[in-house]
């Protein structure tokens, strides 16, 4: 369950990576489109837009690509990593949001289902390692849970449904972003606690209804 409001708790927030803190989107479906053509497979971007933000095999899977889930993650993190692969960008507000909890007396926890040698470039080309406490990578939905709890995290933003759930079961406070491919009904309807349109609108929710004391912090309707 979500951590009761009125709670006075140390203040450690969790990001997803992907269409949250970057935005890497462009890299992603330029290296899945290459990868799956070499194993035979066409798709589109608009085929794979829609599965950002899950696990390789899982969104070959939806697109309906009967391939070698090993063969597939060569492939595709060969081209990912090529030097001429599209940048990843900070998305719009991460950096302020980064640097509000950081203000607040706050840590900062990334979890993401990406590769965590990936997470750490992702990080580093978006310009946001200096403010990220800890990372993890290769955890989707609940699984995010085990990195959650072992941080001891109190709220956690994503844009994805797997991020609610995942928030749910480590106990902590769910807000989803609409900045990916899932619109506020859905981030609801997967038990999202508070949605917003972006980091920016996070950014100005969070002094506003978290009250701090040194790096503790308590939340309240």
């Amino acid at each position: 369950m979500t951590a009761p409001l009125n709670v006075t708790v140390p203040l450690v927030v969790g990001f997803d990576l992907d269409l949250t803190l970057v935005d890497s989107h462009e890299r992603i479906i330029s290296a899945y489109i290459r990868a799956l053509g070499d194993l035979g497979v066409q798709v589109s971007a608009e085929e794979l837009t829609p599965h950002l933000g899950m696990p390789l095999s899982d969104t070959a899977v939806a697109v309906g690509a009967a391939v070698d889930a090993d063969a597939l993650v060569l492939r595709y993190r060969h081209y990912y990593d090529e030097p001429d692969a599209p940048r990843t960008l900070e998305m719009p507000g991460a950096l302020e949001a980064l640097r509000c909890v950081r203000a607040a007396g706050g840590r900062t926890v990334v979890v993401s289902a990406k590769f965590t040698p990936a997470v750490h470039k992702a990080l580093a080309e978006a310009g946001l390692t200096d403010l990220v406490d800890a990372a993890y990578g290769e955890l989707f939905a609940r699984d995010k849970a085990t990195a959650l709890l072992s941080e001891g995290t109190t709220i956690y933003v994503g844009d994805h449904p797997g991020d609610m759930a995942a928030a749910h079961a480590a106990g902590a406070y769910a807000v989803g972003v609409t900045t990916g491919a899932n619109d506020e009904a859905a981030l609801l309807a997967a038990g999202a606690d508070l949605t917003v349109a972006d980091l920016d609108a996070f950014t100005a929710w969070l002094p506003a209804h978290v009250g701090m004391s040194g790096p503790a912090l308590r939340l309240w309707a």
